[in-house]
């Protein structure tokens, strides 16, 4: 007589199997980041998740359908943005400060490999970035009127200002062109956005003096990429 296979059983090899693609998928996005799609192999991403490229073959029967989950992957982190709950109240500078540091959370945690994916020129990527640049636009918009009053810009110019300031392509500068810390990038952002939209308050001011005097100056990238 034939035994069934325990349910528990299977339900764990199923476990498995979804954490070894899960795997594959992050070690994809590593090389991703650092090779680009062109030069991406099934050999690289099996070395970078420490597994047989046999393995990777179990679970992405080609090279292209492996991207595709990738992207499919990046696209969901995307959706997984816009749920997120943005403080609705409290003083306006410290609501700019939690938008940054989720915001560079975001770009830390997908690096090099969102880079990657803004490059892609495929209309599912296109349309998720548009949706991602209105979701910002639009916090920074709430955070902002807000603080109406006390703004040294007109709201639009205001928003516009800290949408620069917000992309992915500042972050990125800030990260790994002036070779910042992530808690330094999130820092010198802030500190633009507080004195180029609030003014500088004497907080402000003291944090700035307390600066060595070889700290970097931040220049404004001209590209509006998210």
């Amino acid at each position: 007589m034939r035994r069934v296979p325990r349910k528990y059983s299977m339900e764990t090899r199923s476990e498995e199997a979804a954490l070894r693609r899960q795997r594959l998928i992050d070690a994809a996005v590593e090389v991703l980041g650092e090779v680009g799609a062109d030069r991406l192999t099934m050999d690289m991403v099996a070395q970078r998740a420490d597994a047989a490229t046999r393995t990777v073959y179990n679970h992405f029967s080609t090279r292209q359908e492996l991207l595709a989950a990738v992207q499919a992957h990046l696209l969901q982190a995307f959706r997984d943005t816009l749920q997120l709950d943005i403080p609705a109240t409290g003083e306006p500078a410290e609501r700019l400060r939690q938008f940054v540091a989720l915001l560079y959370d975001i770009y830390e945690r997908q690096g090099a490999a969102l880079t990657t994916l803004l490059e892609l020129d495929e209309p599912a990527i296109r349309a998720q970035v548009r949706d991602m640049r209105a979701w910002r636009r639009g916090r920074l918009e709430q955070i902002l009127r807000s603080a109406d009053d006390a703004l040294r810009l007109p709201l639009r110019q205001a928003v516009g200002f800290a949408f620069v300031l917000t992309n992915h392509v500042s972050w990125r500068a800030l990260r790994d062109e002036i070779g910042l810390t992530q808690g330094k990038a999130i820092e010198t952002t802030v500190t633009g956005l507080e004195a180029g939209l609030l003014g500088a308050s004497a907080t402000q001011t003291a944090r700035t003096s307390s600066r060595p005097p070889n700290s970097c100056t931040w220049t404004t990238p001209q590209s509006d990429e998210e």
